[in-house]
């Protein structure tokens, strides 16, 4: 094993739920001055349509102030922020997207996230989901990255049970594997060959699950794009990469790692993709409290350093959507559907 591969990281981003001190660690919570500048702001773009406001449109010194905050933690600290102190007592559901939208503006592009062109996504339990996607469904969804570099949550109505958020650091995991299973992290740094977007089926090279740029370790765990990298060109994940896989899924959604935690209503949870996974506990809606939060798919200008696949199938799926087609028809993994580990 090289010497890049025998010494565990040493980042801010490196946090278990127990040193967080859990929800509380990641909290950011609004002064009265992020509100004023909050309300300026919906009061200033009320004309037009959300996904028209740009940054130069939600610009205001106290709410500049608080988003460089939170980029900084992004990009360099934590990798994680949650965002209290907006009462949907006091805004609008109209106004709490705006709230979401232009905070993000501060930070990235929002990307579409499906065939319907939606930069704004719900995520909610639906029965028109053509394509299997997880964040329409009502079950749980494992700790895994999607596909751009900052995403958002934002909750509009808790569900009438269940459906409690989890974040992990990956680069604990690394650091956990290194200690446990030296052994394993080879594979997991060598990667696998992963079903891609669009009439692409399949990524030319292997994509690397943990990979080190300019001194910085990021991951991609996306465990069934790999699974189906493999269906595609009819082979078995190699044994070491998946006896490393289930290592790497153990500790991630294990306690020691994952924090777990609700989601309130008026509460915005941003995490960098490739330094946070995500997961999310199944959830049961009922006739008057159905489950909805707000997403954001951004990507960064002048972002993390980063192995070129992880954002590469990112573009291809924007490329996808933009065109109002399905990056990718899940619904053709029936093994995978009780269980969906892409949101």
């Amino acid at each position: 094993m090289g010497h890049e591969l025998s010494r565990p990281i040493e980042d801010p981003a490196v946090w278990t739920s127990a040193s967080l001190g859990g929800k509380s660690g990641l909290v950011h919570r609004l002064r009265e001055d992020h509100l004023e500048g909050v309300r300026s702001l919906i009061a200033r773009t009320r004309h037009l349509p959300i996904e028209e406001i740009g940054r130069d449109a939600f610009d205001h010194p106290a709410v500049n102030e608080l988003m460089s905050s939170v980029r900084r933690e992004l990009m360099s600290g934590r990798g994680a922020a949650i965002l209290c102190g907006v009462d949907l007592a006091r805004f609008t559901e109209e106004e709490f997207k705006r709230i979401c939208w232009g905070l993000g503006t501060h930070l990235g592009s929002a990307a579409p996230q499906s065939y319907r062109r939606d930069r704004l996504g719900f995520v909610q339990k639906e029965e028109d989901n053509p394509t299997g996607r997880g964040y329409l469904m009502d079950v749980e969804l494992r700790s895994h990255t999607d596909f751009h570099e900052i995403l958002c949550l934002a909750c509009v109505r808790r569900s009438a049970s269940g459906g409690e958020s989890g974040l992990a650091s990956s680069l604990a995991v690394h650091n956990a594997i290194l200690a446990t299973h030296p052994q394993l992290l080879p594979p997991l740094y060598e990667g696998f060959y992963q079903e891609w977007a669009g009439e692409q089926r399949i990524s030319p090279d292997k994509i690397p699950i943990f990979a080190r740029v300019e001194e910085q370790v990021s991951c991609y765990y996306h465990p069934l794009a790999l699974a189906n990298g493999a269906r595609e060109l009819a082979v078995s994940l190699p044994a070491q990469l998946d006896q490393a896989m289930q290592a790497f899924r153990a500790l991630a959604d294990g306690p020691a790692l994952r924090l777990d935690f609700m989601l309130e209503p008026g509460e915005i949870m941003l995490w960098h993709n490739f330094v946070v996974l995500h997961s999310r506990r199944a959830f049961r809606d009922s006739p008057s409290q159905r489950r909805l939060l707000l997403r954001l798919w951004l990507n960064v200008p002048q972002g993390r350093a980063m192995h070129p696949a992880f954002t590469g199938r990112a573009r291809a799926m924007d490329r996808e959507h933009e065109n109002g087609r399905p990056a990718i028809d899940y619904t053709r993994h029936d093994t995978f559907r009780p269980l969906p580990l892409e949101a």
